[in-house]
């Protein structure tokens, strides 16, 4: 199934226990922050040193969220912006990247959905 992600989508502000997992031109990426997270997308930090890997129209492959309350099936996403950060104007060791969701199956997508909606219920949302 094709989802775009839409700008209106309800994002939903995620804790440190938040993370995911994928695979990007065959490496793996484990336990990788995500910031916030909606039925389209998700927000997620990478560290500095891997950035380079992250540029917009990248795909990755396998995307699965690592939270306990998240459904487990495998997403195909794509890296849709890149965003660097500084503080005092001094780089971090962390990027952080916008990720559409390209493919999700029925069943992960409805649970996400359900799981978008509770949070939004008990007033998780940034927007």
């Amino acid at each position: 199934m094709n989802h775009h992600a839409n700008p209106r989508d309800t994002r939903i502000v995620t804790g440190p226990e938040f993370a995911i997992s994928f695979t990007l031109q065959g490496h793996d990426f484990r336990e990788v922050r995500i910031m916030n997270l909606s039925v389209g997308g998700c927000f997620a930090l990478v560290g500095a040193r891997t950035a380079r890997f992250f540029l917009p129209g990248v795909t990755l492959d396998d995307l699965v969220f690592l939270h306990p309350d998240l459904p487990r099936g495998s997403i195909r996403a794509a890296v849709t912006y890149v965003l660097g950060y500084a503080f005092g104007g001094e780089a971090t060791d962390q990027v952080g990247m916008g990720l559409q969701f390209l493919s999700v199956d029925a069943p992960t997508r409805q649970a996400l959905e359900a799981w978008v909606d509770a949070a939004a219920a008990a007033g998780r949302t940034d927007a």
